[in-house]
């Protein structure tokens, strides 16, 4: 095996927690192959779709001037603002602008390369991505503002050798706006038996990083450190894995759980492989870890996610959902169906059934599911931190405006500081909690509030106060609401070291519409419309609201009842054409607008 010492030299030697916080809140996919759409099969849905976490619940819209398709192979990075500033498909890394970084229009740059590359419009080579789930990443470099490691995963020599390649670029920022690579397709690990494991866990110090790549029996633990990328240590396994891809690999968002998935042989029993163990952030060392081979087809990706809470595992296996309980004594006996796939299949492209693929938790603590195929859907766990069905898979959750091809961007695990108080918390970074919070309107009483903590760095204790006079420590509270009005709603979090408080506004009700002239968070997307479109009402919370829409003729032709947050409504009953519509509650104007059914 080569083994290469990776090592940088350090001009600034400052710490802090500042890093971790925003960066995996915009998710890019796209797989249009046209570069101008208007030369699209579907110019309408073509290009790229973006779901962005900055608020909550996620917008979704289409990504003007993205043109960098996206199939297995999906990373991106947002700054700790939650703006965007690179993404990469394994074979090229783009910047905000859109347009490729200096030195980076050919990374993994092999033969293979130009057999994955396609001629666009305009007679440029462009790439469209490696087909490998997982298979590459983005890892800050400690200490080092602006700089990324760039981890990806090449196959090309494998016929031969019979192991994958782990390789590395180095990406900086040299000046306001700009990024270059100054390090490219570096090797460091040429013994790599599965492929698809690029994710990162960060070190009990609060500052590194910890990533784990694997053999046949063996996990190789790198520590990525301000002096470089270096393998720590080699750690043999009580088992043997089988060669494994189209599969995912996770840290729980506690960074003490560590789990991965594969699927091995096509179309036969036992045909994905399961690897569960608890983590030591501390030593980079997995304990006691567990293997299983489950039964699941073999032709398309499966997935895996942690709970937010730690407490679940969740595998897509196509056509079902498949869920853990941890907590149980022998994690391995206790699996349980919570989800199996409807026929419903690609308006477009039939008879394409819309099944389950890679998952990925959101900033919202929900588990969004890509689809393992192409189409232009997400599905998503609603309460992934309950047991059983009470989890609530809904399918077809989230309507993207453009298709995508069966991928989900591919993070490290976010918002995790030291462990505080460790023999290893030795470099005096504290976890300082962060307050953040989003709210659900019930569905059935308008004065009832769903709030939802989303908190980061190891909130312990949590203090609510609804601006009505009430108050809560719960964590995720239901609060009812005596009347509608317009209430200040502030949660503070805290734990040993300090404290940290955010608030909003929240307005229920048609007594809080007042100002006629006040421009709400609404928003309805995709537009044109084929039969789902999704209303999104973010900061208003109806007494009594229906969505009325009218035809170009002004003849009211469909009325459907609305609430605050996420809306999905069916709208495939319509003919072609323009639509005008309108939010009214309880016959007060809200919002309007205009849309195009398809």
């Amino acid at each position: 095996m080569t083994k290469i010492l990776l090592t940088v030299f350090i001009l600034c030697t400052t710490m802090a927690l500042s890093f971790s916080q925003k960066e995996d809140h915009i998710w890019i996919s796209n797989w249009s192959r046209n570069d101008d759409c208007t030369n699209s099969p579907w110019p309408e849905l073509c290009g790229a779709s973006v779901v962005d976490f900055n608020q909550l619940p996620p917008a979704v819209y289409k990504g003007e001037g993205m043109t960098l398709d996206l199939i297995e192979s999906n990373t991106s990075l947002c700054n700790q603002n939650g703006e965007l500033i690179l993404y990469s498909n394994g074979m090229s890394v783009h910047d905000t602008s859109n347009t490729f970084i200096e030195g980076a229009k050919r990374i993994n740059d092999t033969p293979m390369w130009d057999w994955l590359s396609w001629e666009n419009e305009f007679g440029e080579i462009q790439s469209q991505g490696r087909r490998i789930a997982g298979g590459i990443g983005f890892i800050p470099i400690p200490n080092q503002e602006d700089s990324y490691w760039l981890l990806y995963h090449n196959s090309e020599n494998e016929s031969e050798t019979g192991y994958h390649e782990l390789w590395t670029s180095k990406i900086v920022k040299y000046d306001d706006e700009n990024f270059s690579i100054v390090l490219k397709d570096s090797l460091v690990n040429d013994e790599i038996h599965r492929m698809g494991d690029i994710t990162a866990c960060r070190h009990a110090n609060g500052r590194d990083w910890w990533m784990l790549q694997f053999g046949k029996d063996k996990v190789y633990s790198y520590l990525i450190d301000p002096s470089g990328i270096h393998l720590d240590h080699i750690q043999m396994l009580p088992f043997s894995l089988r060669t494994m891809c189209l599969g995912q690999s996770k840290f729980s968002s506690q960074g003490d759980q560590f789990a991965l998935t594969g699927v091995v042989n096509f179309g036969v029993p036992e045909g994905n492989d399961f690897v569960y163990a608890g983590f030591d952030r501390g030593t980079g060392k997995l304990i006691d870890p567990k293997y299983l081979k489950l039964n699941g087809r073999r032709d398309l990706s499966s997935g895996l996610e942690f709970s937010p809470d730690g407490s679940l595992i969740y595998l897509s296996y196509s056509d079902r959902i498949l869920q853990f309980d941890i907590a149980t004594d022998n994690v391995l006996d206790n699996l349980i169906e919570v989800a199996k796939v409807d026929s419903m299949t690609c308006p477009n492209i039939d008879p394409i059934v819309i099944i389950f693929g890679q998952l990925q938790l959101g900033a919202d603590q929900k588990i969004y599911s890509a689809i393992a195929g192409t189409c232009h859907f997400m599905h998503r766990i609603e309460r992934p931190n309950e047991k059983g069905i009470d989890c609530m898979v809904t399918e077809r959750a989230i309507t993207l405006p453009t298709f995508h091809f069966g991928t989900i961007p591919n993070f490290n695990t976010r918002r995790l500081g030291p462990l505080d108080g460790s023999v290893y918390d030795t470099l005096g970074i504290d976890n300082l909690p962060v307050s953040r919070f989003w709210y659900e309107q019930d569905s059935t009483d308008y004065l009832s509030v769903q709030f939802w903590d989303v908190s980061y760095f190891r909130p312990e204790m949590w203090q609510w106060d609804f601006g009505d006079g009430e108050n809560s420590t719960d964590r995720s509270p239901m609060h009812h609401y005596n009347e509608k009005g317009i209430y200040q709603v502030c949660l503070t979090v805290s734990n040993e070291n300090d404290s940290n408080t955010s608030c909003q506004e929240i307005n229920i009700g048609s007594s809080a519409i007042g100002d006629q002239t006040k421009e709400y968070a609404i928003s309805l997307f995709p537009n044109p419309v084929e039969e789902y479109t999704r209303l999104l009402i973010h900061d208003y919370l109806p007494e009594n609201a229906r969505m009325i829409i009218y035809d170009a003729s002004g003849k009211r032709v469909h009325s459907v009842k609305v609430r605050g947050g996420e809306n999905n409504i069916y709208l495939g009953g319509l003919n072609q054409g323009v639509y005008v519509y309108e939010i009214l509650d309880v016959g007060v104007w809200v919002y309007g607008g205009k849309f195009v059914k398809m």
